[in-house]
């Protein structure tokens, strides 16, 4: 089985099983059971309005404060989802009385496709007019369709009568043929772009809005095709809460772990793949960076950096999501085992002996010990343990040549260097750009696999407009990334 139809195997199982299923009940009437109570009818819709109005109130909270436009569409959708499912199950006959009304039915409609909107809504680009004017007023921007829906529904379960309550408006089933469809095409691309961030960064509420998105096309081809009372239809009511159910759990789980609630759904929209990747970082890995960093103050903001330079670089070389979440969580962690090195030696104000370089030489497979012992880091651990390996084999800690050095950390190499020639140490200034890029050059087939470093010059000359300058010095690349401090005497690696 190929590594593309591994990926999409679980997404074609939420789309084609409940299909299968309905096709399946339909075409077996004998399985397709009778079974209708008004007050469970109720209960189960209580429960899908209940988990959206959760989702909808961490998300209206997380757009007043950070004033996202993705957050509010969000909001929208699942206050709109909640508010109708509200009226739906107090629209039902039998409930408290109520009498056969059409109501029943079009609510649903106005759940579905106001969820399909929001999220469609949530994954537009935030430099679009309408969203540059909903995050300055995201209040507003959600009252706008919330009270209008809230105000119908109120009308509706005072009266189902009202508004054309008692029988269906000419053409109206075709109208909701068209809003059905329409919901659904809008969710496609939806489930597109959350499944492409969950496997960038494996972040459950990636995840759980993919299956919310999944389960509301499910339950609107369930409610258009289903038999009223029968098993084919409550299925519908099986997918919404399912959808909604998990949504909400992956939040309050998720937000629970980073003691953030509201701060989930900020990170759950960004459209920044490295945001996606780091997102999904294991909580294990957050906490050794922050200790090297409170040890080391060259690597504070060395780590993120290499990581964000090293994902470009995958991406500018078209790398699949899953080498691209290896490389940000590796490369996030390279340094890792500077937490075992002397604090005399690692911030050693002057010049490093080379018995206190050999010293430094080793945090590479301290890194790899202290990471293998946490399981959600393992992939991370070639990378760790190769990232000062050379193309021409004169690096260490195994001294591996060419295609011999996995190539997560062949990227992770390049981007560590140049992170390093570009940042300020502790005995020089950052080096000019052109001049780094030139020296990185320089090793191309020697030190650097000549692959990272075409696509490192094609990325900063397309986003950043930098080229190579004057002719570079390849050791010059290859050293500034092996410490943050002078030497007595370079060792030679050749």
């Amino acid at each position: 089985m190929t590594s593309l139809v591994r990926r999409s195997l679980p997404l074609t199982c939420m789309l084609v099983i409940p299909l299968a299923l309905l096709i399946l009940l339909r075409a077996l009437p004998d399985a397709d059971i009778m079974f209708f109570s008004a007050y469970i009818h109720l209960v189960v819709v209580s429960a899908i309005a209940v988990c959206a109005l959760v989702v909808a109130g961490i998300a209206s909270a997380t757009a007043v404060r950070t004033r996202k436009a993705s957050v509010v569409w969000l909001g929208i959708g699942c206050l709109i989802v909640g508010v109708a499912m509200v009226g739906h199950g107090l629209a039902t006959p039998g409930v408290w009385g109520r009498g056969p009304n059409v109501w029943v039915g079009r609510l649903p409609y106005l759940a579905m496709v106001g969820l399909s909107f929001g999220l469609a809504g949530a994954s537009t680009a935030p430099s679009r007019r309408i969203n540059q004017l909903i995050a300055r007023r995201p209040l507003a921007a959600i009252s706008v369709p919330v009270l209008p829906a809230v105000a119908l529904v109120a009308t509706v379960i005072l009266d189902s009568d009202l508004l054309w309550g008692t029988a269906p408006l000419a053409h109206e089933e075709v109208a909701f043929d068209v809003l059905a469809v329409t919901a659904g095409a809008l969710l496609l691309p939806v489930i597109g772009v959350h499944w492409r961030r969950w496997h960038l960064g494996h972040d459950v509420v990636q995840l759980a809005l993919v299956f919310a998105a999944s389960m509301s096309i499910a339950a609107m081809t369930s409610f258009e095709h289903g038999v009223f009372a029968q098993l084919s239809w409550w299925d519908y009511h099986a997918y919404l809460l399912a959808g909604f159910g998990m949504t909400a759990f992956a939040v309050l789980a998720r937000g629970s772990r980073a003691q953030a609630v509201t701060g989930v759904l900020a990170e759950t929209f960004d459209d920044d793949p490295f945001a996606a990747l780091a997102s999904g970082y294991p909580e294990a890995m957050k906490s050794m960076v922050r200790a090297v960093e409170i040890k080391d103050a060259y690597t504070h903001g060395h780590s993120a950096r290499t990581a964000r330079m090293a994902v470009e670089l995958g991406q500018r070389m078209q790398l699949p999501p899953d080498r691209l979440r290896i490389i940000a969580r590796g490369a996030y962690l390279h340094d890792l085992g500077k937490i075992g090195i002397p604090d005399g030696i690692l911030n050693k104000p002057g010049r490093l002996t080379p018995e206190e370089r050999a010293v430094i030489e080793t945090h590479p497979q301290l890194g790899y010990e202290i990471a293998s012992a946490a399981r959600s880091l393992r992939e991370a651990l070639p990378i760790i343990l190769h990232h000062h390996e050379r193309f021409d084999g004169g690096g260490y800690p195994a001294g591996l040549s060419g295609f011999d050095v996995p190539l997560e950390a062949r990227v992770v190499t390049v981007a560590d260097v140049w992170d390093a020639l570009t940042s300020r140490r502790a005995y020089r200034d950052p080096m000019d750009p052109e001049a780094a890029l030139a020296h990185i050059v320089a090793g191309s087939g020697t030190h650097f696999d000549p692959v990272v470093v075409d696509a490192l010059v094609a990325h900063l000359r397309d986003s950043e407009g930098i080229t190579v300058g004057s002719e570079g010095i390849a050791e010059e690349a290859w050293e500034a990334a092996q410490n943050c401090h002078e030497v007595d005497r370079e060792p030679a690696r050749v």
